[in-house]
């Protein structure tokens, strides 16, 4: 079974939660940047980086189970393309291949790890209001979430082909060849150009204006009774006793 929304992810388990998402948010931002701007061969400054990076983990009471599993994938990944990219650096700066990858991994582990303590501490829906009140474009909020909506559903559609495959070939793998995997993966989008035509009519026929509205959104009353459409949290407007 695929991972619930990041909607229903934990809150409330330390005093980071009680933070306000922007500050949350911009406090994140420049951490990152204060470790991409570390000079070359600093290690002490990334090591005081990496403390402070600890103590917020610690406060924040974030599963350290949960980011290590999460970070470990993202690392394998920051590290095979510093492997690639490391001897064109180290010649031009006159260092090792090894020092290039291990400051690559260093700063990308860093800022990375922030990034998924922010996010196991702070639900999605909360940071893309967050943004929306930074001055975030709401083209790209609304985009955001819409793939964090159907990301489950895609991944879901992807675990039934592959269980579907399994059984007519009579092979009880869990890990797929990579040629049947990106047959499926082929499919898979596919199927996905022709839910997202579906669902883009579905929302047309049910009056999309291309904007997102919630029911805690107080703008949503207001845009609702200049269309005629009453919230529900307005019983009296709407007629009901």
């Amino acid at each position: 079974m695929w991972p619930e929304s990041t909607a229903a992810r934990t809150t409330g388990r330390g005093p980071i939660d009680r933070v306000d998402a922007r500050l949350k948010l911009i406090l994140a931002v420049c951490y990152v940047v204060a470790v991409v701007a570390v000079p070359p061969g600093r290690w002490k400054v990334l090591a005081v980086l990496a403390l402070v990076l600890a103590f917020v983990i610690g406060v924040s009471g974030a599963s350290l189970q949960v980011l290590l599993r999460r970070w470990a994938g993202l690392l394998l990944l920051s590290g095979f393309l510093a492997v690639t990219i490391a001897p064109g650096i180290a010649a031009r700066r006159g260092e090792t291949v090894g020092e290039v990858v291990l400051s690559i991994v260093a700063r990308n582990g860093l800022a990375l790890l922030m990034m998924l303590t922010l996010a196991e501490v702070t639900p999605f829906p909360v940071l893309l209001r967050a943004l929306g009140r930074l001055g975030v474009p709401r083209v790209l909020i609304e985009t955001l979430e819409f793939m964090e909506r159907y990301i489950h559903v895609l991944l879901e559609e992807l675990e039934r082909m592959a269980t579907a495959r399994r059984a007519r070939s009579f092979r009880n793998r869990r890990w797929l060849p990579w040629t049947t995997l990106s047959g499926l993966i082929g499919v898979l989008l596919i199927r996905s150009l022709d839910r997202a035509e579906r669902v883009h009519s579905a929302m047309l026929a049910r009056g999309w204006d291309g904007n997102l509205r919630r029911l805690d959104d107080p703008r949503a009353d207001v845009a609702g009774r200049r269309r005629g459409v009453h919230s529900p949290s307005d019983p009296e407007a709407a007629g009901l006793p």
